[in-house]
């Protein structure tokens, strides 16, 4: 991915766990969004990695 992608996937990941609107009460959301993003960006999917 492109860092710019990357960047935007974490300004939204951010904007969901602060937003007063979630998917599910609690921070169980919360806390999966922010695994997932940063799964996205720890991706071994980088090109000239070895």
């Amino acid at each position: 991915m492109t860092g710019f992608v990357k960047g935007m996937l974490l300004v939204l990941m951010i904007v969901y766990i602060v937003s007063p609107i979630d998917a599910c009460p609690g921070p169980i959301d919360d806390l999966i969004v922010l695994l997932l993003g940063l799964a996205v960006q720890k991706s071994p999917n980088n090109k000239g990695a070895t």
